[in-house]
């Protein structure tokens, strides 16, 4: 391993606090780098705050210990309840939704034609990315 000291000195644009993952596979892949108890590493602790925090614990921490060739096998239905969390909790956890826009989930939108509502997303979402 290189040395512990040689952190990259990777600074957020702003400068303003350390870098937080930006989705659950960054987190994993962090903390798993982290010396010390994955579960303190500062790139989750945004994920353990919020209503969805135990679960998170729980999903990660079993993901950690999971023994299986395929790491974190063991531990899908875990995961399956804190996705379905954050998915309930979308204003906490938008990041880790997908998009991290502004935009809000399906069901909190007037009611309109599925497809229709699916051009304009995506439109949404070419403006947002493309057209800078």
């Amino acid at each position: 391993a290189m040395s512990a000291h040689a952190k990259p000195s990777a600074k957020p644009e702003d400068g303003s606090e350390p870098s937080k993952a930006r989705t659950l596979d960054e987190g994993l892949e962090e903390a798993g780098k982290y010396e010390g108890d994955p579960l303190d590493c500062p790139c989750i602790q945004h994920m353990k705050e919020g209503p969805c925090g135990a679960q998170f614990v729980t999903a990660f921490r079993c993901f950690i210990d999971s023994k299986e060739a395929d790491k974190g096998a063991d531990c899908l239905d875990h995961f399956r309840t804190m996705q379905t969390c954050f998915e309930e909790n979308p204003e906490h956890y938008k990041d880790f939704l997908g998009g991290g826009d502004e935009e809000e989930p399906a069901k909190e939108a007037p009611a309109a034609p599925p497809a229709k509502q699916e051009d304009s997303k995506n439109e949404e979402w070419y403006k947002h990315n493309f057209a800078k």
